[in-house]
Order: C-alpha cells, then structure tokens, then sequence
C-alpha cells in the first residue's frame, strides 16, 4: 500500500527549506512547494504503479537524466552510470507488488524556477536516498536529473 500521498502532505506543511545567503533562494512555502510535492508524489507513484502517465508528468523525459553508481560483480570496480530518465522509465512495465515509502527530507526552491528535492525511498528490499533537480518550465514543474545511492535493507 503506498502512503507518499498522506505522507507528502504532512511533510509539505512541514517542509524542510534550506538556502544559502550567498545565493537567491527564499526560505519561503508557497503554491510553488506544493507543485513541486505533486511532481514528486507523480514520480513516486508512477514507478509503483507503473504508471506512463504519471511517470511522464514528472520527468523531463528527452533531456533529463538519472546518474548512480554501479558495480561490477566481477571486478568490483565502480563506475557512475548515466541515462536519460525516458531510458529508466521504461524499466517500470509492471506496477511494484513490495510496500514502498517515500519521505521528503528537504526542498530547497531558488528563484521560483530550480528546486532541490531530497527523498528518502525505501522499499521492502533497498533504501534509497534521491536527489532530485527539477526545473519550471512551461509553467510546470519536471524533474531533470535524478541521483541517488541505494543500500540493501538489512
């Protein structure tokens, strides 16, 4: 059962919003953060789901990418693997049968047209920390890079 949805409401009433003074980002909450937790909540529940729509209204999909470290299982040499996120939404063919929850831990909006997000992701099998880039565009916020580190759930 996915709860991103209860989840994402309490935490964007509480949300964590850093900035730097050295730049122009504002410690504010607006209708901006709540864009940004719906295009978050799409991500998530479209990749549970297995959901194209969702998945689409979240991601850049041409040019955005998604960046992690991998490692060869002969080797064990690591390496940083990038794709573009239409690449990796296509790995999403059947919706997730494990319980998946996701928090977001902070948003931090610059100029009302870039944002950070950082979730915690954790399913039955792996925990996941995402760093999400997004940007507004078109009037609409979308996910243009994604990087994450994951860890088997012990």
């Amino acid at each position: 059962m996915l709860n991103l949805k209860s989840s994402l409401q309490v935490i964007a009433f509480a949300a964590v919003v850093s900035f730097s003074g050295a730049s122009s980002a504002k410690a504010t909450f607006n209708a901006e953060h709540n864009d940004i937790v719906k295009t978050v909540n799409s991500y998530f529940k479209g990749i549970a789901e297995s959901d194209e729509g969702l998945i689409a209204q979240a991601f850049e999909l041409e040019n955005g990418h998604i960046k992690s470290i991998v490692t060869d299982k002969e080797t064990g040499k690591q390496s940083i693997r990038s794709q573009t996120l239409g690449d990796f939404a296509k790995i999403f063919k059947q919706p997730t049968k494990d319980h998946w929850q996701a928090h977001i831990l902070s948003i931090d909006v610059v100029d009302e047209q870039m944002a950070m997000v950082k979730l915690n992701f954790e399913t039955s099998k792996t925990h996941y920390i995402d760093y999400l880039v997004l940007y507004k565009f078109n009037d609409a916020w979308r996910i243009v890079n994604k990087t994450f580190v994951a860890k088997p759930r012990t």
